[in-house]
């Protein structure tokens, strides 16, 4: 009897974890998939701010191992903005929205988005990159307009 307690118990035990064994990590995504991921943490650079075409030149200082490429290369990489894409300016008081608009050029920002893999034309495949959510501090000196000075009436 207890033999066939322990055979039942085992049997259940292996039906409950053989689908969590074949579901595989998050439900199969990755660049193969064309669900990939990505974040990174970097800097806006000069030139790059487009907001017609909605992109942003960074160079990227850090990130997912998906924009590992991004972190070697020498130059800045220029990123597709979501035009639904929530973009918040973090402060001592704590997050306000923005547009793409409000960035400026030395601000750290911190990207959050999606990788797609596109025919380029020419039977390659082009990796693109879109940012979603972004998040940025902004680092740029506040200009101070001068003072209307008046000179003193000459003598």
């Amino acid at each position: 009897m207890k033999k066939l307690l322990l055979i039942i118990v085992v049997a259940a035990l292996a039906l409950t974890l053989a689908p969590l064994a074949l579901a595989g990590a998050g439900g199969g995504g990755g660049l193969k998939h064309g669900n990939a991921k990505f974040n990174l943490v970097g800097a806006v650079v000069d030139p790059g701010i487009d907001m017609t075409l909605g992109t942003l030149t960074i160079k990227v200082k850090a990130g997912t191992k998906t924009v590992r490429a991004l972190v070697r290369s020498d130059g800045p990489a220029t990123i597709a903005v979501d035009p639904e894409a929530k973009i918040w300016l973090l402060t001592d008081d704590g997050a306000e929205a923005k547009t793409l608009a409000d960035i400026a050029v030395g601000d750290k920002v911190k990207a959050r988005g999606t990788i797609a893999r596109v025919p380029d034309g020419t039977g390659g495949v082009t990796t693109v990159y879109t940012i979603k959510n972004l998040k940025y501090h902004d680092l740029t000196p506040d200009v101070v307009p001068p003072a209307d000075v008046t000179p003193p009436p000459a003598q």
